[in-house]
């Protein structure tokens, strides 16, 4: 029996979620590109995630969080794994005074949202940031200026090793740019975020503002996984590649977004080693040319291939 099938059994035989094998799970991502991964799971409720513990000991196989897959880039050849998507038992939001409790599944400006419509203030800038709340918190994800670390009072996890529920504080995550140190096997289920009474019409102008200024510097009408590299310090990666390389720089059916340089937009006949290639490219120029090592915010799942010196950048 393979290393896939012990953990489908598993999956299968303890859990109310969904359990598939070789499901693609490229189509769940905001790019749309890549391949199955060995196997796909979609716990119901947090009662479901001891299963998965079970099934990863059993198995040995790598565990891949999807989110809302918002900045992975999953290779064409899939992924040798378990895939989990967390279910409808985490998409849940409570307002507490002036704090807000929600699933790990529930969209980011789902929250914002939210915080607008009780008049609470401290997270309106998670508008422009299409991510979950557990990739969030494990990227400390930001926009206009501010971090998601900056409004979380706590996250509730569950250990993958010990099998076991825990509340960790904010003040633990080590919280720095685009980075946490919540730890390796830790699952997001909730989190918990202290937010302020805040000026409603004030409150709603800074959630437009930040809907526009989306709007009007991101390329939201092609497949793209926002950010694919973090800034340099000091610095802007978009101001940086768009020097070196300009805009439109392409490799197949991949290419530099002529809105924003830091975004590799996909077209229809594009595949993940597209845009795996032209993300080699980008970081060897700007090497070469700037001096300047770029480090990639997009996360890479499976193994990718450069295409060949063929199908050159134009």
């Amino acid at each position: 029996m393979s290393a896939a099938d012990r953990a489908y059994d598993v999956l299968h035989a303890r859990t109310h979620g969904r359990v598939e094998r070789a499901l693609p799970i490229g189509p769940m991502t905001s790019y749309g590109l890549g391949g199955p991964a060995s196997v796909f799971f979609e716990p119901a409720t947090p009662e479901d995630l001891p299963a998965l513990s079970a099934a990863v000991a059993a198995s040995e196989l790598p565990l891949l969080m999807l989110g809302r897959g918002s900045n992975l880039l999953v290779s064409d050849r899939g992924f040798d794994g378990i895939a989990v998507r967390l279910g409808a038992g985490f998409r849940w939001t409570r307002v507490e005074g002036s704090a807000i409790a929600a699933g790990a599944a529930v969209p980011l400006p789902t929250l914002a949202v939210l915080s607008g419509r009780h008049a609470l203030t401290g997270i309106e800038f998670a508008i422009a940031i299409p991510a979950s709340v557990g990739g969030a918190v494990r990227m400390n994800a930001g926009a206009h200026g501010h971090e998601v670390g900056e409004a979380l009072a706590s996250v509730e996890v569950f250990r993958l090793e010990a099998a076991e529920a825990e509340t960790i504080p904010a003040a633990r995550l080590g919280f720095s740019y685009r980075s946490s140190d919540l730890p390796r096997d830790a699952i997001v289920t909730g989190a918990h975020f202290a937010l302020a009474a805040g000026d409603d019409a004030s409150i709603q102008e800074r959630l437009r503002e930040a809907r526009e200024w989306r709007r009007a510097n991101q390329p939201l009408n092609l497949p793209n996984a926002g950010s694919v590299f973090t800034n340099p310090p000091g610095d802007a990666a978009g101001r940086i590649i768009e020097r070196v390389c300009g805009k439109g720089m392409s490799v197949g059916g991949a290419r530099i977004s002529e809105v924003h340089a830091n975004f590799i937009v996909a077209a229809p006949d594009a595949s993940a080693d597209d845009v795996y290639t032209l993300i080699r490219r980008i970081q060897r120029r700007v090497k070469e040319e700037a001096g300047v090592e770029l480090v990639l915010e997009v996360r890479l799942v499976g193994q990718f291939e450069e295409v060949p010196d063929g199908a050159a950048a134009r």
